[in-house]
C-alpha cells in the first residue's frame, strides 16, 4: 500500500508539487465519470445513454481549453489559481444542479478548467522525456487512489457526494502554487504534418474514440450486466490504473506499440457479451496495462516521423481529447439502439482499425519528416 506514496515522493524531485497535485485532480475528475454515470442517470431519471452527455460536454470543453489556452494566454501562477477555483466552483454547481441540463453545463465549465490545467502541466515538462513520463504516470497512480474513494462516496451517498469531494480536491493544489517558465515559441508559425504523422494522429484519435466509447459505460455495464456492487466496480477501476503504472514507467524499447491496442480491441468485444465477474476483473485490469504500454511508444514513433515533434505532440493530445469528447455521445447512441454487446463490438472494431494503421506506419520505414526530408 505504500508503493504509490513512495512513487509520488520520487516524482516530487523532478516535477513541482503543485503540478503533480493539479494533474492528479484532473485525473481523479475524469476517473469519476464512468463510476458516477449510473448514479447520474438515477438522480435525473434518464437513460444511461443520455446520461453520457455530461461526459461529452466535459471532454468537449477540455478540447477547447487545451487548444485555446496556448493561443490566448501564457503560463502563470494567476491562471493556475483561476483554473482551480473555476473547477471547484463547477463541481459545487454539479452538486446543486436542479436539472440535467444544468449538470451538463457545470461539467462543461469543469472541462474547460481541466483543459487549461492539463496544458499548464505539460507546458512545463515538454521536451524533457523523463519529466514528461513523470507527469504521465500520475494518471494511473491517481486512479489507484481515487477509484476506491469514489466507490465509498457512491455507497455513502450518490453522485452529489462525489462532486462534493471533487470540489474540495480541486482546491488542494493551491497549497503549492508552482512557478511557471514561459516557453519560447514563435507565435503564429505552424508546420504541416506529413502523411505518416497525420495517419498516426488520426489513429490516436480513433483509438481513444473507440476505447473511451466503451470505457465510459463500463460502470453501467458492471452494475447492470455483471451484477456488481458500485464499490467493487471502483476496485476494478483501481486495478486498471495500478496495472498502468509499471507499463507507463517502462524505460525499455517499445517496438510495434500499436500491437498493444489489439488486445483492448478484443477485450471490448468480449466485455459486451460476458457476464462473469472474474472476466470483467481480468479484462479491465489488463486493459490498463496494454494502454500504457502502447501510448508512450506511439508518441515516440510520431516524434521519429516528425521534423517538428513539439507541434505534432500537441496535435496528438488535442486529437485524443477530441476522440474522448465524441465517444460518450456516440457510445450512448449505440447503447440506446443496440445495447452493451453492440457497443463492445463497435468500440473494438474502431480500435482494431487504429492499431492496424499504427503498425502499418511503423512497418513502412522511416518515411519523410515535416519538411519533406528523410526522417
Amino acid at each position: 500500500m505504500q508503493a504509490p506514496f513512495r512513487l509520488l515522493e520520487a516524482l516530487r524531485g523532478t516535477v513541482e508539487l503543485g503540478l503533480i497535485l493539479a494533474t492528479g485532480v484532473a485525473t481523479a475528475t475524469f476517473a469519476a465519470t464512468p463510476l458516477v454515470l449510473p448514479a447520474v442517470a438515477d438522480r435525473f431519471d434518464i437513460g444511461t445513454g443520455v446520461a453520457g452527455l455530461f461526459s461529452a460536454a466535459q471532454l468537449g470543453l477540455f478540447v477547447a481549453g487545451s487548444w485555446g489556452a496556448p493561443r490566448l494566454v501564457v503560463p502563470s501562477r494567476r491562471l493556475f489559481v483561476v483554473a482551480l477555483v473555476t473547477l471547484a466552483g463547477a463541481s459545487c454547481l454539479s452538486v446543486v444542479a436542479p436539472t440535467f441540463s444544468v449538470l451538463v453545463a457545470s461539467r462543461a465549465i469543469a472541462g474547460l478548467a481541466l483543459g487549461v490545467l492539463t496544458w499548464l502541466a505539460y507546458s512545463q515538462v515538454f521536451g524533457d522525456n523523463e519529466r514528461t513520463g513523470d507527469i504521465a504516470v500520475i494518471g494511473p497512480l491517481t486512479g489507484v487512489l481515487a477509484a476506491p474513494l469514489i466507490g465509498v462516496a457512491l455507497q455513502a451517498g450518490d453522485d452529489r457526494t462525489v462532486f462534493c469531494i471533487l470540489a474540495v480536491l480541486a482546491l488542494v493544489p493551491l497549497v503549492s502554487i508552482p512557478h511557471f517558465v514561459v516557453p519560447a515559441v514563435e507565435a503564429g508559425v505552424r508546420n504541416r504534418a506529413v502523411p505518416q504523422a497525420l495517419v498516426l494522429i488520426v489513429a490516436l484519435s480513433l483509438v481513444t474514440f473507440g476505447g473511451a466509447g466503451v470505457f465510459v459505460f463500463l460502470g453501467a455495464v458492471a452494475v447492470d450486466q455483471y451484477g456488481m456492487d458500485p464499490f467493487v466496480v471502483s476496485l476494478v477501476f483501481a486495478a486498471n490504473a495500478a496495472a498502468g503504472i509499471p507499463s507507463a514507467r517502462w524505460r525499455g524499447a517499445r517496438r510495434f506499440s500499436g500491437a498493444w491496442f489489439l488486445l483492448p480491441a478484443s477485450f471490448a468485444a468480449v466485455l459486451g457479451f460476458a457476464h462473469q465477474q472474474p472476466v470483467f476483473w481480468v479484462l479491465v485490469t489488463a486493459w490498463g496495462f496494454c494502454f500504457w504500454m502502447a501510448i508512450p511508444g506511439v508518441y515516440t514513433l510520431l516524434a521519429e516521423r516528425s521534423r517538428f515533434p513539439a507541434e505534432r505532440a500537441g496535435d496528438a493530445q488535442a486529437a485524443m481529447a477530441a476522440g474522448r469528447a465524441l465517444a460518450p455521445l456516440a457510445g450512448g447512441v449505440v447503447v440506446s439502439t443496440g445495447g452493451f454487446d453492440a457497443l463492445g463490438l463497435a468500440g473494438g472494431a474502431v480500435m482494431l482499425i487504429a492499431a492496424v494503421a499504427m503498425l502499418a506506419v511503423e512497418r513502412s520505414g522511416t518515411g519523410m519528416n515535416d519538411r519533406g526530408e528523410p526522417a
